[in-house]
Formats: structure tokens, sequence, C-alpha cells
């Protein structure tokens, strides 16, 4: 079993109070992980085991821009949680604005405070840090005593009063795995070589280094634990990326293990050569018209037909971008139809009535592979 579970920061890292949008707004350890994961097994989720939980006060999430394009302008760069049934699948670097490929009507997006993790006094009553990583699980608090799994859209119900982070300098523990160097390798993927210091560990015991990137895909590499110091490299990482990085060691009398996590980790990024783009973005977005909506009618079945005028599109070759409208849904049920650039009138049937539709034209610049969006009004459901 699993029964101990330490936190480590390294001794590079300056501590301060986790910034929130409001003063009681923030991360925290769960406290009481057996509730959680017995209400995890009740909603026959697939995951419910890992090495820390969390609570995120319902105000947390709500303040979180939950897909692209809805605050008032681009801020700086931070660091999301992308979670799926209550599991960090993601961490992701977004400014809270711009199109993210990551996010979609299926995910929970949390921003993560100010240090990437909470401070809090463990059953030692040592202070310690917990990072949020990939694959540590989440609930979200819309009472002081109610915790349920992270959805979009929910509501306080009573109002909650997190306590004071705790103040100080939390304890680093001597068997923290610390990143020594990254390389990019000839496929531009990152070689990350990771020393760990076998101190005070049990007789008869196994030590790994683990990583974890994004959806939660993990490479473990043992290491001698009779060592005094140990290296491993680990091959194949993504470039400028966020991972999880961990020792694990696993006492073969007990069965108990013993995880040290540090905050997460950025790979370093390869100097790819990216094509120059065949379009120029801004001025696509400052000169083409969105679609607009004609016509829409009931077919007998109850659904809607609708007629779409899209724009003339400046330019446009063929070898060069694509061109699409695309009417999505509930899910993300996407109907595309093609473009030709001329400012053609589509129609695209069968949309729900109880449902609302976003309208976009999309161009894929086929240089650069980036995609431009040009929404149109979304058609209401009704």
């Amino acid at each position: 079993m699993r029964s101990i579970k330490i936190a480590a920061l390294g001794s590079v890292m300056l501590f301060s109070l986790i910034s929130a949008p409001s003063a009681d707004a923030r991360w925290m350890v769960d406290r009481n992980a057996d509730v959680t994961v017995y209400r995890m097994n009740t909603e026959q989720l697939l995951q419910t085991r890992s090495d820390i939980y969390f609570t995120v006060d319902v105000a947390q999430v709500n303040s979180t821009p939950q897909s692209a394009g809805k605050t008032a302008g681009p801020a700086a760069i931070e660091k999301y949680a992308i979670v799926l049934d209550g599991v960090v699948d993601k961490i992701i670097n977004w400014d809270g604005f711009s199109e993210n490929e990551d996010l979609s009507e299926d995910v929970v997006v949390i921003k993560l405070p100010e240090n990437d993790g909470v401070k809090y006094f463990d059953d030692f009553g040592s202070l310690v840090f917990a990072p949020i990583y990939q694959g540590s699980i989440v609930s979200e608090l819309i009472a002081p005593d109610e915790k349920v799994t992270p959805e979009v859209g929910l509501i306080q119900v009573v109002e909650i009063v997190a306590p004071a982070e705790p103040t100080g300098q939390p304890v680093v523990s001597a068997s923290a795995p610390v990143v020594v160097a990254q390389e990019v390798a000839p496929n531009n993927s990152i070689n990350m070589t990771i020393e760990v210091k076998n101190t005070d560990i049990p007789a008869n015991s196994t030590v790994s280094v683990q990583v974890v990137t994004d959806g939660r895909s993990t490479t473990a590499i043992g290491v001698d634990p009779n060592a005094a110091v140990s290296q491993v490299v680990i091959h194949d990482l993504p470039q400028n990326e966020n991972v999880t990085v961990k020792t694990v060691i696993t006492n073969l009398d007990t069965n108990k293990e013993t995880v040290i996590i540090i905050p997460i980790v950025a790979t370093i990024p390869a100097p790819i050569v990216i094509p120059a783009s065949a379009r120029d973005e801004a001025a696509d977005l400052a000169t083409i018209a969105k679609p607009v909506v004609t016509s829409l009618v009931f077919e007998p079945s109850g659904h809607r037909v609708a007629e779409i005028k899209t724009p003339v599109i400046p330019n446009y070759d063929t070898t060069k971008t694509i061109a699409s409208l695309m009417v999505v849904g509930p899910g993300g049920s996407t109907t595309a139809i093609g473009l030709f650039g001329m400012g053609e009138t589509l129609t695209v049937g069968t949309l729900g009535p109880d449902f609302t539709y976003t309208v976009k034209i999309v161009l894929r610049d086929l240089a650069s592979g980036k995609e431009t969006f040009i929404y149109g009004d979304p058609i209401a459901k009704g």
C-alpha cells in the first residue's frame, strides 16, 4: 500500500502566499482522501488512486476561462490544469484568452496557484510542499464539507472560508530527484538527466525515478538503492512541455511506498524550424467577414436546417491554405464543409432544436500548420 506521501520543493524555489482571484478561492490539500475515493468509486470513475489529493474552491474554477476567447484580452502566460473526471490530465501554458487545442466541453480548466502547489503541515507536523502534477486527483468544494468531481457550471452552496496557507520554508527531502541536465535529441525530443541521492533508504527496498508527461504517460527507471548517488537519463520527452518528476521508494518488507515529487518541470524547447506562414493572420482577422446564418428552418422531424453565407477569402490558394466552414454542437460534434473562398452559401442540416451551435470559418495554413478562426454568431437552441 502507499501510506507515505511526501512532496519536496527544490531549494531554488522562493515561497510566497498563493495568489487567487479572491481571499478564499484557492487550492488546498484534501485531508480526507478516503471520502474522495469512495465518492469517485460510486461514480464509477476509472482512476481514483493518486499520490496527493487536492480540493479547490468552486470560485477558483469559475474564475478560470473554460473556453478560449471569453476574456477581455490576453494575459501573461501561466500554468493551467486540464482536469478530466477529477484527474489532472495535462498542465498547459496558456494566456487564458487565445485558442487552445487542449480545451473542449469535456474538460475543466483550473489555473494553478503561483508556486504550482500547496504548502501544508503533514501528519508529523512538518511543513511540506505538495506540487500539483499530472495524475493528481482534484475535488471541487461547493460547501465546506461537500466535495464533488469538478464540472463546469457548479455553484457555491454554502460560503467557503479556506484556512490560511502556512508560511515558512517547507522541508525538502534529501532523496528528492534533481534535474541536472536537459539536451535536445536528433529527433527534437528531450533527454533529461535526473540525479537521486539515496539517503536513509530502508533495507530491502527498491528505488525508481519516474517522469509523467501529458495524458499521464509514465516512464520509470530503477536505480541502485545502495549507491550514494544515482543518475538516470529519460529519453524521448516532449520538448517545451511540463512534466512531473518523482522518486518512488518501495519497502519490499512492508510493501509501503514513499513518493517524493518535485514541482512541475518545463522541458527545454527544441530549435525546430517553423516554416513561414503563407497567409497573414492579422490581416485575415481584420478583413475577412464573419459567416452569417441567412436562413434557419425546422424540418418535420423537429431538427433545424441552416443556410450559412460564407465570406470571400482574398488571395486564396488551395495549395497553400485549406478553408472550411465548421458548425460545432454538443460534445464537440462537428459538421465541416470545405470552401473555395468565393463566398458560397452552404446548407447545414440535422441540427438539434435543444442545442446551441458554434459557427466558424477555419483557415489552416499548410506551410506552418497555423489555424485562424473567424467566428460567426452562434445558432441558439430553440
